[in-house]
Formats: C-alpha cells, structure tokens, sequence
C-alpha cells in the first residue's frame, strides 16, 4: 500500500511539472534559508556554552552615580570587589580577577610578533573558566609572579618544535612588550573558541600585575578597571543576593565619600553577556544585539512558514483537477483514511524532495554567505558542539510542516461528495477561499513588513556612516605608540623630533599623537571634578577626557569656538607640571559655565591637581553614533603607547607610508610598526549593523520571491478555471488589458489589505530597534507607501505574467470543447 502511495506521489509531481517544481523549489527555498539563519542564531546563542559552570557565572556590573544622574554603567570595577563578595556573600564560592591589557608584543630569543590580546588573569581563573589546558597543572595556574600561559596558536608560533608536545615547553622563558623581565611558561591552552566572550594569547598572573603597578591593583577602592567574575552556588537565589547589594555598596563606599559617587552594583548572566551588554561601557569581548539575533529567529520561522502557505494554498487549488480523480476512488470503495492517508504521503514527499534540496543547497551557499556576511566560519556550522541540536530542529520543523501544509489539502481532497464530484460541481462549492485569501494575506503582510524594516536599516546604515562627526578624519593614518620604549625626560622631544622629521615630507600635513584614536569605544573619564573659584559648591562632576599633544586641533581640523589650543610650552615630562586644559562645548555646558568664552580661565580641580582651562572646542563624535556626546577635557600629556595621528594629502600613498614606516623605525628602533586609517576604524564600528542588514536584505529577497512564487501558483491555477469565461468574454468583445485587470483584481486587493496590516506591524517593530541608537532617522509615511508600491508590482509582475498568456489565448481553443 505505502508502495502505491509513492508512486503515487512521484506521478502527481511529474505530471504537472512547473506546479511541483513551485512547491518543490519554494518549499526548499524556505528551508535552506531557515537553515541557514538558524546556524547563525544557534552561533550567536551558544556564547560561553562550553564551561560547565556557564549558568553559576556572573559578572559584576557597576553603575556610578553623580548628582542624582548616571555618569558611568559598564562592566569594570575595583580589584577589591570580587574578595569582598566571596567574604561577605555565601551565595558567592568563587570569583575571578581580570584585566585586559590589550595588544602585546611577544619575544623569545630572535622571534619578535605582536599578539592581539593579552589579559592577566588570577589564580582563580581556571576554576571558574573551562579553558582546555593541553599541558601544566590546572590547580594553582597562575599563581605567581612572572607566570604566563600561552595559547596553542601562540606556542606553535614561538616553539614549533614542540608542536603537540607541550609538555616540552612549560619552563621557557619569553619577554613581554618592554619588560626585560623574563615570564616563564607555566601552561599551554587550547585556542580560544570564536563563541567565547573572553579572548585572549597571552595570559599572566595577576601577582604580575601587582608587582609593577603596585599594591593598589590589589585592594585599592577607587581604581576601577577590572573585570570580576563570580562564581555562585547552583541554587543560589540571584534577585535575594542583588537586593543584598545596596548594603553592601554603602558598608564599603558610604555613600560618596570613598569614590566620590554612588555606587551600585548589579550581577549579569555569563550567558547573556554576548547578547544583552548594550548600554553597558568598557566591554572586554565581542558583543550582540540580542533582539536583532531574535528578529533573525523570526525571520527565519516567517520564510519557512510562507513557503508552507504556498503548498497550502497551491495544494488546495489541486484538488480541482484531481476532484473525479478523488470521487471514483470513493465510488470504488476507498475509504477516507486510505485518502488522507495518499495525500500525506504526497505531502511528505514534497517535504522530504525539498528537505534534501534544502540541505544540499545550504552545503553549497555556506561559505560565501559566511564570507559574505563577515560571519566567523564556526558560525555556520551544522553540526554545534557536537550535539544534533539543528538536525533535530530541522526534523521537528519537518514533521511540522507535513503537519500544517498537509492536514488541509489532506481533508479537503478526502472531504466531497460522490455525487458533487461526479457531477463536476466540486470546483464550484471546494470551499476553502477564505483560508487561501487570509494566506495570501499574511505572506504579503510578512513581505511587506520586511521590504519596509529593511529600508528603514540601510537608512539608519547610512545616516551613520554619513553623519558629519564634527571633526575631519579623511586620509588621517594613526600609528601605534612605540609602547617598547621607555618614557624619560628626553621622549617628549624625542617624539617632536620624531613629528618634525615627517612633516619634512610634502604629503604629511600635519602630525600629533593622542592617547586614545578617534573610534575608540575605550572612554576614559576623570571623576570628583571640582569647580574652583566663586561659583565652586560642592557639587562633583565626571568627564571623558583624551591625553594629546598640541597639534591635535590641527590635525583633526578642530576649529575653536573660545582661546587657544596647547602650545609646545604646555607640556612637560613631569605631570605634576602641568596645567592648562582645553573643554568642549559639553564640558562647558555640564559646568554650568554661561558660555565658552566665560570658560576661558576658569579652574578645575581633579586628579589631585588644580586646572586651567584655555581654550574651548566644539563638541564631536569620538566614538559610534550608538553612543552620545559626552563632556569631554583634553589635557596636554604624552606617553610611549599613545597613538599619532597623521594627516595625509592622499598622493603617492605607497612611498609615504614606507617613509613613515622607516622614519618610525628609526627614532624607535625594536618597535612594532602597524597602521590605520581613522576613516576605515570608524566603519568598522557599524559592522555588526551592516551584517545585520546585509542578512535582512538577503532573506527579505527570499521571502518575497517565495510568496511571488506561490502567487504566480495560485493565479496559474486560478486563471486555469476561468479560461473559458475569458474565451467567452473575447469574443463578446473584451480587450486583453481589461481582462488582465479582472483576472488580478482580486489578488491585488489582498495585496491592498497585507499593506494595511503591514503598516502598523513594520512601524512598531522599527521604531523598537531605532530606539537602539541615540542618532536615528525619522519613520516617515512614504516609506511604507513605497515599500507597499513596490509590493503591488512585484505581485502584479507575477499574477499577470499567467493572467496575459490566458487573456492573449485565441478563445477558439477554450471554446471548443462546450
């Protein structure tokens, strides 16, 4: 019997082959891209997975208040924070202590190379974290000074000899940035996972850090930049142990007097860490939005579930062609199960056909939709961590899908009577136009909510990479600071010296170095900023600030709105010297000053120094336009690891910067020398967004070529019953344009309704993610207005390609026949 069912099947497929290969290919087309879209999410959800203890992990998350305003939320604190909970919480077993120290260059006897990160770690790390350790003792790793851990790509850079024998390596000895200290190799590791927020080549122990920034790394209250991890019990009550916060915040802090703001603390999930940081500063890894990973998920099921409603809709139209079919089977004798029965063998077939090609097409498009979507190839893997998580999602949706798209057309074939069927008037009372309308109605729906939310991303997009920042960053290069050599009382001219040497070259403009680049999402900010003078109280204040030289305004092409910028004289070895700094127009706002030129003078004292201000700038974008401007002082400081900026005239780029890079060499000989352009660093920033959008505009293509798809189905199948009514109608007299308008009338009126519907869905969706960025495009009316035009054509397009060939038909041939 289920032998017949299949052939069966296989003969209704190819009998009418344009029809299979809609429902076929449609079907596979919703498949793969649910496929696809899945991999991505199930990547984007699995942050942090493999460590056993990812749901007892927590990091500490500390907010600042000043004046009854939050002036700081991000994820760093003081290095006494994670000890204090452990003591003072039973909630809390364990806590780990980290800080990031950014790129390092690492030596080993002649092998000099920069590694991308470099973190030190305490002894409490591997505790908490599942890091595979390929070779050392796991217990206590870390635990000493001068202590390092390696990753396995690391080792095999340094030790290739040693390659998968690590055992052999623990004991070497390597340099680390200018420290002539040597670090003895205490562990190896396993690379780090690309799903793992913590990244990391080079690990060193904490008690390092303790060493050579001092005792204050250790216990110190008012130092904030480190991240903490605890560890809490496996039934710990979480909301009872962050309602015990607000105490333990005043036992430590009372209230403003120790750091000079209110503190608060919150405890954030290692698991939603990837995806739920935004609004959180100073983040240590790779971050998400988590409702654009959702809105994909949604995507996703919204395609798979608009291919379903085209084999509904196109199954259901069947059932006229096959209705004398289905009526002499009852005549002799089947019964209506054996016909359900037919027809969900018919429908599991389709699936299965459409579930291979689904499967074998997602193999093929997979690595250029990773490469083209800047996705990590692990991204896109089937197969997560082992498990069978997807295919058995994919299977589920599967036997969903031969569920929803072949419960209807099943009972509605089963369902007449033998007497309608045999007297042809099954087409007439088949029923079921309700159903194929509302489904109509929700693919154009569907489709015209994404054509409109995707207009509305590569707008927001684009608004962001064109928005004047305020500053000019075209054909401006930084360099990296030579960060290996040391700051003495000779590297200020040592660095001017430096600056004079490029501007010898006509294609250098202008030169100056800062502490942080243009693009840094990293914020310093300086805290308990005092007002001196008349107008002092005792109010406190908090600002960003940037360490530059005074060719800083130059280069950026800063034009000042009150004094003057720094001068050479401003600058001195000795920090304690100095003393003039320069505001923005936010700083002077903040302040409470009346305007900028009332600024010019003022004093300011913070960081255990008194300040005067000399000047006054326009506010500017320093970072992404995900994040305001922010009050902002510059202060006249140099330092080894500050960057320089350099203003090119854009000719002859490839001798400039092999001049630069021997010049570079030449005063900082030992240094590693690596370059940027400001402008490409600031459109990095956006590429999670344009991934995002690049993503949407893919899969919105695909939603709509499957509803097209299933349209131009239905309207072959709808225009088929009316063939001789359009033969009919010719010969009474009816031009071809007219009858093309009544066979898509219809149609086009569902299309009318989807937009009506759409409108209000695609609105409040876009607003909810414009409501993201602080700099955002307005939601104007003529969007959907086109985004729905654009629609009606599209489905136009595809109703009146079969509409025109029945309308254009000699009626001779339909009318032969009656």
């Amino acid at each position: 019997m289920v032998k017949n069912y299949l052939k069966i099947a296989f003969r209704q497929l190819l009998k009418n082959k344009t029809q299979s290969i809609i429902l076929v290919g449609g079907l596979a087309a919703g498949m793969m891209a649910c496929m696809l879209l899945l991999q991505y999410v199930s990547y984007e959800l699995s942050f942090d997975d493999f460590h056993s203890k990812r749901d007892q992990i927590y990091r500490v998350v500390n907010e600042r208040i000043q004046n009854g305003e939050s002036v700081q939320k991000g994820t760093i604190t003081y290095p006494t924070i994670g000890a204090a909970m452990q003591k003072d919480f039973p909630e809390v077993v364990n806590h780990a202590r980290v800080r990031s120290a950014g790129p390092v260059v690492v030596r080993h006897q002649d092998q000099v190379a920069p590694q991308e990160s470099m973190i030190w770690v305490d002894e409490h790390f591997f505790e908490i974290f599942d890091f595979p350790v390929l070779a050392g003792e796991k217990v206590d790793l870390l635990s000493e000074t001068n202590e390092v851990v390696l990753t396995r790509k690391v080792a095999d850079q340094y030790f290739p000899a040693a390659k998968g024998q690590y055992d052999r390596i623990l004991g070497q000895e390597v340099e680390l940035n200018k420290n002539p200290d040597p670090y003895r190799i205490v562990g190896i590791t396993e690379n780090v996972p690309a799903n793992s927020l913590l990244q990391f080549d080079v690990l060193v122990s904490f008690a390092t850090h303790i060493r050579y920034q001092g005792q204050a790394s250790d216990d110190s209250w008012t130092w904030s930049d480190f991240w903490h991890f605890v560890e809490l019990q496996p039934q710990a009550d979480v909301a009872a142990l962050e309602a015990k916060l607000p105490a333990f915040s005043d036992r430590y802090f009372r209230g403003t007097e120790v750091s000079g703001s209110e503190e608060v603390f919150s405890l954030q999930p290692l698991a939603d860490a990837h995806l739920y940081s935004a609004g959180l500063e100073y983040e240590i890894g790779e971050t998400a939005s988590g409702n654009a990973v959702w809105s994909l998920l949604i995507i996703a099921f919204f395609i798979l579930i608009i291919a379903w409603v085209n084999y509904v809709n196109l199954s259901s139209v069947r059932a006229i062609e096959r209705a004398r079919e289905v009526g002499v089977r009852k005549v002799v004798g089947a019964r209506r199960s054996a016909l359900i029965a037919q027809f969900f063998t018919e429908a599991l077939v389709v699936n299965v056909l459409a579930l291979v090609l689904a499967w074998l097409g997602a193999h093929w498009v997979k690595p250029a939709f990773a490469a083209n979507f800047g996705l990590e190839p692990s991204a896109m893997s089937f197969f997560t961590e082992g498990t069978l998580f997807l295919p058995l999602t994919m299977l589920g949706l599967l036997a969903a899908g031969l569920l929803i798209s072949g419960a209807y057309p099943a009972w509605l074939l089963s369902s007449p009577h033998v007497s309608n069927v045999l007297k042809g008037a099954f087409q007439r009372n088949m029923g079921g136009g309700t159903l194929r309308k509302a489904l109509v109605v929700f693919q154009f729906t569907a489709s015209i909510a994404l054509i409109t939310g995707t207009w509305l991303v590569a707008r927001q997009i684009n608004f962001m990479n064109k928005q004047d920042l305020g500053v000019n960053i075209d054909q401006v290069m930084t360099i990296q600071g030579p960060g290996l050599t040391s700051f003495d009382s000779t590297f200020i001219d040592e660095m001017n010296a430096f600056k004079d040497k490029l501007l010898t070259n006509p294609h250098i403009l202008n030169a100056a170095t800062a502490n942080r680049t243009l693009g840094d999402d990293w914020q310093g900010r300086a805290f308990q900023i005092a007002k001196l003078g008349e107008d002092a109280g005792t109010e406190q204040f908090t600002s960003s600030f940037i360490m530059t030289d005074y060719g800083y305004a130059d280069t950026y092409d800063m034009e000042l709105l009150a004094g003057r910028f720094f001068r050479p004289t401003d600058h001195h070895p000795d920090f304690q010297r100095l003393e003039n700094i320069v505001l923005t127009e936010a700083a002077v706002k903040m302040f409470g000053y009346p305007n900028v030129a009332d600024a010019v003078g003022q004093r300011l004292n913070f960081w255990d120094k008194n300040w005067t201000v000399v000047g006054v700038l326009p506010d500017y974008h320093s970072r992404s336009l995900h994040h305001p401007i922010e009050p902002l002082i510059f202060v006249p400081a140099y330092g080894t690891g500050n960057a320089l900026s350099l203003r090119l005239d854009g000719e002859d780029m490839e001798s400039t910067i092999g001049f630069i890079q021997s010049t570079f060499q030449d005063f900082f000989p030992g240094n590693i020398f690596e370059y940027a352009f400001v402008d490409e660093s600031f459109q990095r920033l956006y590429e999670s967004d344009r991934r995002f959008g690049r993503i949407l505009v893919f899969f919105t293509f695909l939603t709509v070529l499957i509803a097209c798809l299933g349209l131009f189905g239905l309207a072959t199948y709808m225009t088929f019953l009316r063939t001789k009514e359009i033969g009919v109608r010719k010969v009474l007299g009816a031009s071809v344009a007219s009858l093309l308008l009544l066979l898509s009338r219809d149609f086009l009126r569902l299309v009318l309704l989807a937009l009506v519907i759409a409108i209000p869905l695609a609105w409040f969706f876009s607003r909810q993610w414009l409501m993201e960025f602080p700099y955002r495009v307005d939601i104007e009316w003529w969007m959907f207005a086109a985004a729905g035009l654009g629609a009606i054509l599209i489905a136009f397009v595809a109703v009146s390609a079969q509409s025109a060939k029945v309308a254009m038909a000699n009626p001779v041939q339909s009318l032969r026949s009656e």
